[in-house]
Parts: structure tokens; C-alpha cells; sequence
């Protein structure tokens, strides 16, 4: 009698069929909703891309900040850094771009209409830590190649297949003094038409 007294205390507890399909039932319909909202989310992440995050704060031929507040601000920007883009159009004319940030991480993006990045350096790829950049697309690099000049080979050329892009550039800036000196930088930072890196007789004509 006493082993099996012991038996029925040790016995599992039965488990009702019901309970069972009730947790199966919460579970399909958890998961059934995730996949529905998942559906109804991909339009609105299409239009979140990250040309279309940036272009509304693209300054026209210079850097201008971007926020990244919660309020108004851009998501997926490092809030470590401050971040700067320029509109760029080389359907007229190569476009400049330099800047001066020493003794700090820093990076330089192009970003093309369809969100592909065509482009891109950092601090440690620059010479001492200076970006002097020319942005060409496909003929404009053609007719540079042909009469290259002394200053064009010191400067790094970027060929761009699209004449429309933004420049994104990042500077890392963790406290407040890093963000003012950050802010001044990007302010004397260039981002601007350059017609005149072209040989004479193609700005011409």
C-alpha cells in the first residue's frame, strides 16, 4: 500500500485535450497576425528607404545636418555622429567635394535614387585625413582620363552612373564639444559644382 501511495504522488498530471487545442488555437493566431502585419508593414518600409529618408534634408550644393531627434528626426542614423548630406547634379558639371577632419572617424557616402551606395571612404582611406573628391559620371570621367592634369591626379575621382546622388557624411561626435567641433566642419566642409576640373575644350562645348 505505502509504494503504491507513493506511485499515485508521483503520478503526472493529466493534461486536458482542451487546454491543449486552446494553446495551439493562441499560438496560430499570434503567429497568423505577425504575418498579416508583416504583409501590411512592407509598403510603408519600401517607402522608408534611405534616399527617401534623407533627400528632404539634402542642402542644395552644401552639407546641412540631419536630425536625428525622436521628434522629426531620421531613424537608423547613429546618434554618435553628426550626419550631413548634399544634393548632388552632375548633369552640367563634375561636382567637388572635400573636407577637412583631422584626428576623427569620419565617412563620405554616395547615394544614388534607387538607394544603391556608389561610393564610399573613410578617415583611414583619405590622405591625412582630408577628403579633396571629384564626382564624375561616365563621360566626365572619360574626358578627365584623356587630359588628366597634375591636380586631378591628387585628388580622388568617383564615377557615379547616376548624374542625381546625395553625399551623406558622418562624423563622430560623442560629447557635446566633439558635436559643436563636428558642426563647424561640416559648415566649412565643400560639396560643389566643379566645371572647371574639366579640360577646356569639353566645358566649351
Amino acid at each position: 500500500m505505502i509504494g503504491l501511495d507513493i506511485a499515485r504522488s508521483w503520478s503526472l498530471p493529466r493534461i486536458r485535450l482542451g487546454a491543449v487545442a486552446a494553446v495551439t488555437a493562441g499560438v496560430l493566431m499570434g503567429a497568423g497576425a505577425i504575418h498579416i502585419g508583416a504583409i501590411l508593414l512592407v509598403p510603408v518600409f519600401a517607402e522608408a528607404d534611405g534616399w527617401s529618408r534623407i533627400a528632404p534634408h539634402a542642402g542644395a550644393d552644401r552639407f546641412t545636418e540631419i536630425p536625428v531627434s525622436p521628434d522629426g528626426g531620421v531613424a537608423g542614423l547613429d546618434p554618435l555622429f553628426v550626419n550631413g548630406a548634399c544634393r548632388i547634379n552632375l548633369a552640367e558639371a563634375p561636382a567637388g567635394i572635400t573636407v577637412n577632419a583631422r584626428d576623427r572617424f569620419w565617412s563620405v557616402a554616395l547615394y544614388t535614387p534607387d538607394d544603391v551606395i556608389v561610393f564610399s571612404l573613410n578617415d583611414r582611406t583619405a590622405i591625412e585625413g582630408s577628403l579633396d573628391m571629384i564626382v564624375v559620371n561616365p563621360a566626365q570621367n572619360a574626358e578627365l582620363k584623356r587630359a588628366a592634369t597634375e591636380d586631378i591626379t591628387l585628388s580622388i575621382v568617383a564615377e557615379s552612373p547616376s548624374d542625381d546622388l546625395i553625399a551623406l557624411l558622418r562624423l563622430f561626435a560623442p560629447t557635446r564639444t566633439a558635436q559643436e567641433d563636428a558642426r563647424r566642419i561640416m559648415a566649412q566642409a565643400e560639396c560643389l559644382p566643379a566645371p572647371s576640373v574639366m579640360p577646356a575644350e569639353s566645358s566649351g562645348g
